[in-house]
């Protein structure tokens, strides 16, 4: 899964976990920009705001109000989609990133904030999930066409799991690609590892 899904995920555990911790989301673009920032009680969001381009003052504000509010006898934790710049100082957090060399170097220098990796997805545990999520996937190349690849409850088990080790051979136990329903852009991204595998080595100034 991916890292955005993996962090509603923890939210939502964490929420009925510890029903009276207060949790504030940030959500970071790429290059480290907060975009929004939420924070949430017992499950329910108590406020939220995105960004407004050069005005990130309302961000700031849900993020104080939270803060502000929280009885000091109850948890506070960040949950942090993306790299932020910094860690926030005054309660812990867990950041979940995809790799970014600039932030595993910034975390690197503090034995105190351990990097978890989340492993990649096992064939039989793709398999299992196709199944489990009864997903309709199709694809282009034999042995299977769009016609007999329809909905999972009328493919017999073997042929579904034909599939997923099909694409588990093309991309390792990434669950985005293997359990995608989306035909057009498992092709697409099995092209963009074709160019890439198949791209001249370069051999130096002749």
């Amino acid at each position: 899964i991916g890292k955005s899904i993996f962090c509603a995920y923890f939210l939502q555990r964490f929420s009925f976990e510890d029903k009276e911790a207060t949790i504030i989301t940030e959500s970071y673009s790429r290059k480290s920009v907060l975009k929004k920032a939420a924070a949430w009680k017992g499950g329910e969001m108590l406020g939220s705001a995105v960004d407004e381009s050069t005005d990130s003052s309302a961000m700031k504000a849900v993020i104080d109000k939270a803060k502000t509010e929280r009885q000091a006898t109850h948890r506070l934790i960040y949950l942090i989609d993306g790299p932020p710049r910094i860690h926030p100082g005054d309660a812990q957090s867990v950041v979940f990133a995809s790799p970014n060399d600039a932030w595993f170097s910034y975390i690197r220098k503090d034995w105190t904030r351990p990097m978890v990796v989340m492993p990649l997805w096992t064939m039989k545990e793709l398999e299992a999930a196709a199944i489990e999520l009864d997903l309709t996937m199709q694809v282009d190349d034999p042995p299977f066409d769009e016609e007999s690849m329809g909905a999972l409850e009328d493919v017999p088990v073997a042929r579904i799991a034909d599939l997923v080790e099909q694409r588990f051979h093309v991309f390792g136990g990434v669950a985005r690609e293997c359990l995608s329903t989306d035909k057009v852009f498992v092709k697409e991204q099995q092209d963009r590892i074709q160019a890439i595998t198949t791209r001249p080595l370069w051999s130096g100034p002749q």
